[in-house]
């Protein structure tokens, strides 16, 4: 390989200082910070126990952190923010060592290199947020108790979750915007275009993830400074051009090859990599044929249930606020939780197992661990009728279910005009 344009030599030592700084910085978080993926492997399961004590010690000891923390690299966890800190001191440490050993860089051909793994990375990050929202797994369509819960009492994380899972057309157009991005990242004519284009979409992101307390604010920041990293070469290209309506080429480096068989594996390494990352994207909804999992069938029982009938220890209970403990609405969960809400709309949720051959639902409850059986019949009107003893009430109850999917929040309702509101 040859340089098409020679290696330029006004970056000065400041610059590439940063350079250096930025380049052991990024390789040191993406390989301890990662979206979970299936086949393309992860450094976490050899780096995490090489981070993690050093981040405890950190806490302990430089932060004075004297409560219990978590120090595992979570999303937004303290030690998530500890591990930043700690990255940073080895990015600065070690551009210092790096630029002592090796003070003539060839800064052309490693940026290079560093701005193509830093595309990828972040179009892999991109197609597999994009595609989670594009086939509605990301924002899911709500929960029948969050619908029947009081606006007031819905955490605003919770709230902005069921808000953008109740429209299909505005879930899926962000997804295919993340997915456009992650496209034009993957080429070196459109990447500028696609970092751009990143950068707007991901400041909006992280703006979503501080104004609704989403915790995922470090990682959302990091994909954000990474299409920073991307456009900062060619700000001054930017400035001119949109400031003073100036074209300035800005030059880079760019691979020539003296031979088909380089070229060839440049070129086999290149489609790999991006066949890698589709496959890596697309393949986990091809293998449960989930392309919208609004539509997806739920688990038997799920579903909301008014409680018509509620008899405790012989007693029927009317359905009246005074009465606090008698259950108002049962709910059953896609993730397998039986939800109760009482007349005072208080929630106390259930892990939720059923044995369709005796007939019996299984309830633990998820503070005290106690597991508490009810027998069930179905009746031909669709009805539930539980009995059993729940925290020491033998309860007799008639379940009714409600058509949640009518509610208005999910009607995909649609006028051009405000006549039809009115």
């Amino acid at each position: 390989m040859t340089s098409a344009i020679p290696a330029p030599n006004q970056a000065n030592i400041y610059h590439q200082y940063l350079f250096r700084s930025n380049f052991i910085f990024v390789l040191l978080f993406t390989s301890s910070f990662s979206t979970p993926t299936q086949y393309i492997p992860s450094l976490r399961t050899y780096t995490d126990p090489i981070f993690e004590p050093f981040v405890l010690w950190t806490g302990r000891f430089v932060f004075r952190i004297q409560e219990p923390f978590i120090y595992q690299l979570t999303s937004d966890s303290t030690g998530a923010f500890v591990h930043t800190f700690n990255l940073i001191l080895v990015a600065f440490l070690g551009a210092w060592f790096w630029g002592r050993v090796q003070p003539n860089l060839n800064y052309s051909k490693i940026s290079y290199a560093f701005y193509t793994y830093v595309r990828y990375y972040l179009a892999l990050q991109l197609f597999l947020y994009g595609f989670n929202k594009v086939f509605k797994c990301q924002f899911f369509l709500p929960e029948p108790n969050t619908l029947y819960t009081r606006v007031g009492e819905v955490p605003k994380d919770l709230l902005f979750w069921s808000a953008m899972g109740s429209s299909y057309f505005y879930t899926v157009f962000g997804g295919l915007l993340e997915v456009f991005a992650a496209s034009l990242l993957l080429f070196r004519k459109t990447y500028l275009l696609g970092s751009l284009l990143a950068f707007g979409i991901l400041s909006n992101v992280l703006a979503i993830n501080l104004g609704f307390n989403i915790s995922v604010k470090l990682q959302a920041s990091f994909f954000l400074f990474l299409s920073f990293t991307l456009i900062l070469p060619y700000i001054q290209a930017l400035y001119a051009f949109f400031i003073h309506q100036k074209l300035i080429k800005h030059k880079v480096w760019i691979p020539v090859f003296s031979t088909k068989k380089s070229h060839f594996w440049y070129s086999l390494i290149k489609t790999i990599s991006i066949w890698l990352i589709l496959f890596e994207a697309l393949v986990p909804y091809f293998k449960v044929n989930n392309f919208n999992d609004d539509a997806q069938q739920r688990a038997l029982f799920h579903g909301a249930y008014a409680v018509t009938s509620f008899v405790e220890n012989e007693f029927p209970i009317p359905p009246l606020a005074t009465f606090t403990k008698r259950w108002k609405r049962v709910f059953v969960h896609r993730r397998g939780y039986f939800i109760v809400q009482t007349m005072d709309d208080k929630m106390q949720d259930y892990q939720f197992q059923y044995d369709l051959t005796r007939q019996q639902f299984s309830l633990e409850h998820t503070g005290t661990l106690i597991t508490y059986d009810l027998g069930y019949t179905a009746l031909a009107t669709g009805d539930l009728i539980l009995s059993g003893n729940v925290e020491g009430r033998d309860l007799q109850l008639r379940l009714r279910p409600l058509d949640w999917k009518q509610l208005p929040l999910l009607k995909q309702d649609f006028s051009w005009t405000i006549d039809a509101i009115q």
